[in-house]
């Protein structure tokens, strides 16, 4: 049975069967989140649709933010500096174009945000002015030495191998700032 509201997507009304306890964790996070458990697991879903699958493919890890800090500041600038060379001379232009299917801003934006939200690397934000000038802002608390991390890896895995332009960027201890022209 399909579901339709005034500016909302079409929906599919799907009958499943869970296990007791599956449930229950289910009621208590929603009411946690004041949000209904079927807007619970429509966000769940999504989160596998949009990341998990692909995450499982490329092999993400996920661990604690104290570990990736940890790491990252025990790291010699000069291996971390290799590492973001290494990383990002593919996975980032190799995941794009698995993931969208497409190499194109809005692939790399897209890419971002799901960082942003699913992997917890950073927050983020866009700025797009005459739709051609992008400032693209991530703040994150890991530290200076993954502000360079992110740099190196963003401006040479995105927007250099992906669009094929190198952005202007400003380096903070925690954030850092992209600006591009797209001709």
């Amino acid at each position: 049975m399909a579901v339709e509201g005034k500016g909302r997507k079409k929906t599919i009304l799907r009958t499943i069967r869970l296990d007791k306890d599956l449930d229950e964790a289910l009621d208590k996070d929603a009411e946690e989140h004041g949000v209904s458990e079927n807007a619970l697991i429509s966000s769940i879903l999504a989160k596998y649709i949009d990341w998990d699958r692909y995450a499982e493919k490329f092999g993400r890890v996920s661990l604690p933010s104290e570990a990736l800090k940890a790491i990252i500041e025990a790291t010699e600038q000069e291996k971390l500096s290799t590492a973001a060379e290494e990383f990002a001379s593919s996975v980032p232009k190799d995941y794009i174009m698995f993931h969208y299917r497409k190499l194109d801003v809005e692939a790399c934006l897209l890419h971002l945000s799901f960082l942003a939200r699913y992997a917890g690397m950073f927050k983020y934000n866009v700025q797009i002015e005459q739709e051609r000038n992008y400032t693209v802002t991530i703040h994150h608390k890991f530290g200076e030495k993954w502000s360079y991390w992110l740099r190196e890896s963003i401006s040479i895995g995105l927007f250099k191998n992906v669009l094929g332009i190198l952005p202007k960027t400003h380096l903070s201890k925690n954030s850092v700032i992209f600006t591009f022209f797209l001709p």
